[in-house]
């Protein structure tokens, strides 16, 4: 959680107008399973909530490489970042980062990748299956 910028909250609705509420570039980071961002306190502060896969520092560093773009400019809106890339934005994430407490995940033994694979065999099953009826 952090505080907005003034006219941070009206920057991000619009970002997220235009992108029709998908951040689907976040694909990018492989081990992401969802994320969600939420603005409240009258648009002055804004949550950031990820679940992923794996160890911390390899998970922001993959924001960093893979996605820099969408980081910064969605941010950019947040008082104090330092963007995506500076050697200090760990800290400022550590910094503003509040632990769950609570957690549940409902397949803790699939990662992102297992789900995306599982989703391929099972559409190329069903897909199998349509093709063997129409025989």
């Amino acid at each position: 959680m952090a505080d907005l910028k003034p006219g941070g909250a009206e920057n991000l609705r619009t970002i997220m107008e235009i992108a029709g509420g998908n951040l689907k570039g976040a694909t990018k980071v492989g081990t992401l399973h969802d994320l969600r961002i939420v603005l409240f306190d009258n648009d002055t502060k804004i949550l950031f909530c990820t679940a992923y896969d794996g160890d911390w520092d390899a998970y922001i560093d993959d924001f960093a490489t893979k996605i820099p773009q969408l980081m910064d400019i969605i941010f950019g809106n947040v008082e104090g970042w330092p963007g995506i890339k500076d050697p200090s934005v760990k800290q400022f994430i550590v910094d503003h980062q509040i632990t769950a407490t609570g957690w549940y995940v409902g397949v803790p033994h699939l990662t992102v990748n297992d789900v995306r694979r599982n989703d391929k065999i099972i559409t190329g099953l069903n897909r199998a299956i349509d093709e063997a009826n129409k025989i």
